[in-house]
C-alpha cells in the first residue's frame, strides 16, 4: 500500500514504545513516525544508487571494481554500489537528523567514504509518509534509538549477477530490540526492467509496500517450485559448507522432512520466511546487526517469529550485546506457524 501501514490487530510495539517514552528525558526526543518515514525514503535512494551502478555496468559491459575486506572470504566483497548506497542513505539521514540520531552502518570503518560524505549535500528526506498511521506515536529518547544500515546486503550476489538476492536494509532498533525496518529490493525481476520494491513494517503493527508490487510469496520461488526436486517443507539457508550449518540443515530435514533451498543474503532469507515462501530460514552466523534489524522487524510485523539458534531473543542490537553473539545465528519461521513449530526447530538444531 502506498505510504500506508497495513496494520495488524495487535499493537504491542506501540505499548512498548509508550513505556519507553515514559522514561525518556523531556529535553530531547525523536518522534518515530517522521524518523521511520525518512528511513523508508533513504532506503529508496539507496536502491536507486545501486541501480545506477548496475546500469553503467551493463552499458559499459565492463567488469565491476571489487575489493575484499577479507581476501579469503568472497562474502566480504565491497563494490562502488555499496559505497554509493551508503553515502545516499547514511549521508541523507545524518543531514536530516544530525548527531542526535545514532546510525550504525556496515561500511562505517571506511575513512575515505566518511570523508567523501562530509563534502556532499543531500535533498531533504520525506518525513510525513506515515503521519496518518504513526503521527501520534510517543516521542522516544534518542539514546534508545539506533538505525542500522546495510547499504547492499548480498554484495557477493551483486558481483556474481544474482540480482534478485540483493537488498538494501535500513532498520530501527529501540531499547536494543528490532522495532521497524525498510527492505529495499533494487531488482524485483532480476534486472532493470522494473522499478525498486520497498517493503516496510513496524513490528507487531503492520507492513506496506512502495514501488513495484511484490511478485513473491506465499509460495516457493520459480526455481524451487519443482516439488519432486524440492519437496516441502522448504528450509532456506545460504550455501555455506560450515559444519555447523551442515548439521543444522541435516537435522531440520531429518526431523521435519522437505528440502534445503539456497537463498543469498541474510535479508533475503528472512524475507522469504516473512512471505511464506519457506517453512524456515536458518543461518549459523551473521556479519552484524545491520543484517538483521530491518528484516526482523518486517517478519514480526507480518506475524512471523525470529530468535537465535538457541531460541533466545536476538541480542545483537544491544549496546551491551554479549561477545560473539553474531555467532548465535538466527532462526526465522513464517506467519501462521505455531510457536510449537519454532520451538521444535530450536530443539532439533541445538
Amino acid at each position: 500500500m502506498m505510504g500506508k501501514l497495513n496494520t495488524r490487530s495487535t499493537s504491542l510495539a506501540l505499548f512498548h514504545l509508550v513505556l519507553m517514552a515514559l522514561h525518556a528525558p523531556l529535553t530531547t526526543s525523536l518522534q518515530i513516525g517522521p524518523l521511520f518515514s525518512t528511513c523508508v525514503d533513504a532506503c529508496q535512494r539507496g536502491c536507486q544508487e545501486i541501480r545506477i551502478v548496475q546500469a553503467a555496468r551493463e552499458q559499459q559491459d565492463s567488469d565491476l571494481k571489487v575489493e575484499f575486506k577479507d581476501v579469503s572470504d568472497p562474502r566480504s566483497a565491497l563494490t562502488e554500489a555499496d559505497n554509493a548506497a551508503h553515502r545516499a542513505i547514511v549521508g541523507a539521514l545524518r543531514a536530516e537528523w544530525g548527531d542526535q540520531l545514532r546510525i550504525v552502518g556496515e561500511e562505517d570503518g571506511d575513512e575515505d567514504l566518511a570523508k567523501s560524505m562530509s563534502t556532499m549535500t543531500f535533498e531533504p528526506l520525506k518525513r510525513d509518509r506515515f503521519e496518518d498511521d504513526l503521527g501520534d506515536m510517543a516521542d522516544v529518547d534518542p539514546e534508545l534509538i539506533t538505525v542500522f544500515v546495510d547499504p547492499l546486503d548480498g554484495t557477493r550476489e551483486f558481483v556474481e549477477g544474482r540480482l534478485t538476492s540483493c537488498q538494501v536494509l535500513v532498520g530501527i532498533a529501540i531499547g536494543g530490540e528490532s522495532f521497524a525496518g525498510a527492505v529495499g529490493i533494487p531488482f524485483p525481476d532480476g534486472d532493470l526492467s522494473s522499478e525498486s520494491t520497498i517493503v516496510y513494517g513496524v513490528a507487531d503493527v503492520g507492513t506496506g509496500i512502495l514501488g513495484t508490487p511484490l511478485k513473491r510469496g506465499p509460495f516457493p520461488l520459480d526455481q524451487h517450485i519443482d516439488g519432486v526436486k524440492y519437496p516441502r517443507p522448504q528450509h532456506a539457508t545460504g550455501d555455506s559448507t560450515d559444519e555447523v550449518m551442515a548439521a543444522c540443515k541435516k537435522r531440520a530435514i531429518s526431523r521435519f522432512g522437505g528440502s534445503n533451498v539456497i537463498y543469498g543474503g541474510a535479508g533475503n532469507k528472512i524475507l522469504a520466511a516473512a512471505l511464506g515462501e519457506v517453512a524456515s530460514s536458518i543461518q549459523h552466523k551473521v556479519g552484524g546487526p545491520w543484517d538483521l534489524c530491518a528484516p526482523e522487524a518486517i517478519l514480526k510485523a507480518m506475524g512471523g517469529k525470529m530468535t537465535d539458534l538457541f531460541g533466545e531473543e536476538i541480542q545483537i542490537y544491544k549496546d551491551d550485546a554479549p561477545p560473539r553473539c553474531n555467532e548465535r545465528g538466527y532462526l526465522a519461521s513464517p506467519p501462521g506457524s505455531p510457536d510449537l513449530f519454532h520451538e521444535a526447530l530450536v530443539a532439533v538444531l541445538t
